[in-house]
Protein backbone atom coordinates (compact mmCIF):
# COMPACT_ATOMS: atom_id res chain seq x y z
CA UNK A 1 0.00 0.00 0.00
CA UNK A 2 2.85 1.99 0.81
CA UNK A 3 4.61 1.53 -2.53
CA UNK A 4 0.95 2.23 -4.60
CA UNK A 5 0.66 5.46 -2.46
CA UNK A 6 4.42 6.66 -3.37
CA UNK A 7 4.18 6.05 -6.96
CA UNK A 8 1.04 7.70 -7.35
CA UNK A 9 3.01 10.94 -5.69
CA UNK A 10 5.54 10.98 -8.07
CA UNK A 11 2.95 10.44 -10.83
CA UNK A 12 1.15 13.22 -9.66
CA UNK A 13 4.55 15.51 -8.98
CA UNK A 14 5.84 14.28 -12.25
CA UNK A 15 2.75 15.24 -14.62
CA UNK A 16 2.39 18.93 -12.30
CA UNK A 17 6.43 19.48 -13.25
CA UNK A 18 4.86 18.95 -17.11
CA UNK A 19 1.96 20.99 -17.41
CA UNK A 20 3.06 25.00 -15.65
CA UNK A 21 1.96 27.55 -17.89
CA UNK A 22 1.66 31.56 -17.59
CA UNK A 23 -0.74 33.05 -16.00
CA UNK A 24 -3.52 34.52 -18.40
CA UNK A 25 -3.06 38.50 -19.18
CA UNK A 26 -4.95 40.85 -17.41
CA UNK A 27 -5.57 44.24 -18.37
CA UNK A 28 -4.27 46.64 -16.18
CA UNK A 29 -6.35 49.71 -14.59
CA UNK A 30 -3.27 52.10 -14.53
CA UNK A 31 -2.25 50.90 -18.53
CA UNK A 32 -5.83 51.42 -19.89
CA UNK A 33 -5.86 55.30 -18.55
CA UNK A 34 -2.69 55.63 -19.89
CA UNK A 35 -3.54 54.27 -23.25
CA UNK A 36 -6.71 56.33 -23.49
CA UNK A 37 -4.64 59.37 -22.14
CA UNK A 38 -2.27 59.22 -25.05
CA UNK A 39 -4.55 60.28 -27.73
CA UNK A 40 -3.56 57.63 -30.49
CA UNK A 41 -4.87 56.51 -33.32
CA UNK A 42 -6.63 52.92 -33.12
CA UNK A 43 -4.39 50.20 -34.04
CA UNK A 44 -3.72 46.85 -34.91
CA UNK A 45 -1.16 44.40 -33.18
CA UNK A 46 0.72 42.03 -35.47
CA UNK A 47 3.04 38.99 -34.48
CA UNK A 48 5.80 38.81 -32.28
CA UNK A 49 8.92 36.62 -33.38
CA UNK A 50 10.20 34.81 -30.77
CA UNK A 51 13.62 32.87 -30.76
CA UNK A 52 12.99 29.05 -29.68
CA UNK A 53 15.54 29.21 -26.65
CA UNK A 54 13.14 32.45 -25.32
CA UNK A 55 10.41 30.39 -25.87
CA UNK A 56 11.12 28.44 -22.28
CA UNK A 57 11.75 29.97 -19.30
CA UNK A 58 12.91 27.36 -16.31
CA UNK A 59 11.98 28.19 -13.08
CA UNK A 60 14.39 26.44 -10.99
CA UNK A 61 14.14 23.33 -13.46
CA UNK A 62 10.53 23.60 -13.79
CA UNK A 63 10.09 25.01 -17.41
CA UNK A 64 6.98 27.55 -17.84
CA UNK A 65 5.53 27.99 -21.93
CA UNK A 66 2.84 30.21 -22.86
CA UNK A 67 -0.53 29.65 -22.07
CA UNK A 68 -1.51 31.40 -25.51
CA UNK A 69 -0.81 29.81 -28.64
CA UNK A 70 2.65 28.27 -29.21
CA UNK A 71 5.12 30.86 -27.66
CA UNK A 72 5.37 34.17 -25.72
CA UNK A 73 5.25 36.28 -28.89
CA UNK A 74 1.40 35.06 -29.37
CA UNK A 75 1.36 35.80 -25.24
CA UNK A 76 2.90 39.51 -25.81
CA UNK A 77 0.16 40.19 -28.96
CA UNK A 78 -2.82 38.92 -27.06
CA UNK A 79 -1.83 41.09 -24.05
CA UNK A 80 -1.35 44.11 -26.29
CA UNK A 81 -4.76 43.61 -27.99
CA UNK A 82 -6.68 43.22 -24.82
CA UNK A 83 -5.48 46.17 -23.46
CA UNK A 84 -6.15 48.34 -26.89
CA UNK A 85 -9.20 46.74 -26.59
CA UNK A 86 -10.27 47.69 -23.25
CA UNK A 87 -9.09 51.18 -23.85
CA UNK A 88 -11.42 50.84 -27.51
CA UNK A 89 -7.97 51.70 -29.64
CA UNK A 90 -8.17 47.82 -31.13
CA UNK A 91 -9.04 47.87 -34.43
CA UNK A 92 -8.53 44.73 -37.39
CA UNK A 93 -8.96 47.21 -40.07
CA UNK A 94 -6.24 49.82 -38.66
CA UNK A 95 -3.56 51.34 -41.25
CA UNK A 96 -1.58 50.93 -38.01
CA UNK A 97 -0.03 48.14 -36.90
CA UNK A 98 2.53 47.51 -33.48
CA UNK A 99 4.73 44.00 -33.88
CA UNK A 100 8.28 43.08 -33.29
CA UNK A 101 11.03 40.78 -32.02
CA UNK A 102 11.14 39.02 -28.21
CA UNK A 103 14.88 40.36 -27.88
CA UNK A 104 15.26 38.38 -23.96
CA UNK A 105 12.49 37.11 -21.99
CA UNK A 106 13.60 35.37 -18.72
CA UNK A 107 12.29 34.93 -14.90
CA UNK A 108 15.17 34.31 -11.91
CA UNK A 109 14.05 32.95 -8.79
CA UNK A 110 17.60 31.39 -7.97
CA UNK A 111 18.03 33.86 -5.14
CA UNK A 112 16.86 32.73 -1.73
CA UNK A 113 14.81 35.84 -0.94
CA UNK A 114 15.07 38.12 -4.30
CA UNK A 115 14.25 37.06 -7.75
CA UNK A 116 13.44 38.91 -11.13
CA UNK A 117 12.01 38.99 -14.31
CA UNK A 118 13.13 41.01 -17.45
CA UNK A 119 11.98 41.56 -21.30
CA UNK A 120 13.42 43.56 -23.77
CA UNK A 121 11.49 44.09 -27.20
CA UNK A 122 12.13 45.50 -30.29
CA UNK A 123 8.99 47.44 -31.66
CA UNK A 124 7.67 48.43 -34.71
CA UNK A 125 5.16 50.23 -36.16
CA UNK A 126 3.91 50.50 -39.78
CA UNK A 127 1.51 53.02 -41.07
CA UNK A 128 0.18 52.40 -43.89
CA UNK A 129 2.93 49.93 -44.47
CA UNK A 130 6.52 52.45 -43.91
CA UNK A 131 7.98 52.19 -40.73
CA UNK A 132 7.48 54.69 -38.68
CA UNK A 133 8.17 53.74 -35.24
CA UNK A 134 11.62 51.11 -34.12
CA UNK A 135 12.82 50.76 -31.02
CA UNK A 136 13.37 48.45 -27.92
CA UNK A 137 11.22 48.55 -24.96
CA UNK A 138 12.27 46.98 -21.59
CA UNK A 139 10.85 45.90 -18.61
CA UNK A 140 12.14 44.76 -15.15
CA UNK A 141 10.06 43.35 -11.91
CA UNK A 142 10.87 42.56 -8.62
CA UNK A 143 9.65 39.13 -7.48
CA UNK A 144 9.54 37.78 -4.20
CA UNK A 145 11.83 34.56 -3.89
CA UNK A 146 12.40 31.95 -1.82
CA UNK A 147 14.74 29.32 -0.26
CA UNK A 148 11.71 27.05 -0.73
CA UNK A 149 10.40 26.27 -4.82
CA UNK A 150 7.17 25.50 -4.07
CA UNK A 151 6.80 29.53 -2.64
CA UNK A 152 9.38 31.04 -5.06
CA UNK A 153 8.27 28.64 -8.94
CA UNK A 154 4.21 29.84 -8.50
CA UNK A 155 5.96 33.60 -7.45
CA UNK A 156 7.81 33.89 -10.77
CA UNK A 157 4.87 31.89 -12.55
CA UNK A 158 2.39 34.35 -11.68
CA UNK A 159 4.89 37.75 -11.87
CA UNK A 160 5.25 37.06 -15.62
CA UNK A 161 1.79 38.62 -16.37
CA UNK A 162 2.96 41.39 -13.80
CA UNK A 163 6.03 41.72 -16.17
CA UNK A 164 3.92 42.18 -19.02
CA UNK A 165 1.67 45.12 -17.67
CA UNK A 166 5.27 46.73 -16.98
CA UNK A 167 6.35 46.55 -20.91
CA UNK A 168 3.53 47.42 -21.77
CA UNK A 169 3.06 50.59 -19.67
CA UNK A 170 6.32 51.68 -20.74
CA UNK A 171 5.97 51.11 -24.71
CA UNK A 172 2.98 53.32 -24.06
CA UNK A 173 4.36 55.92 -21.85
CA UNK A 174 7.33 56.38 -24.64
CA UNK A 175 7.06 59.43 -26.58
CA UNK A 176 8.34 58.47 -29.39
CA UNK A 177 5.77 55.67 -29.53
CA UNK A 178 3.07 58.42 -29.17
CA UNK A 179 4.71 60.74 -31.44
CA UNK A 180 3.95 58.06 -34.26
CA UNK A 181 0.80 56.82 -33.85
CA UNK A 182 -0.46 60.55 -33.43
Amino acid sequence: MIILRTLVLLLVITVSGCSMYTPPYATSIDNNQLIKRSGIQPLSVGTFATDKKLNKISLRGSPMRSSVGAGYGEYLSDALTQELKLAKLWSAVSTNEVSGEILENDIDISGFSKGDGVISVKFMVKSNDVIVFDKVVSAKTDIESSFIGAIAIPNGQANYAVLIQELIKNLFSDQDFINALQ
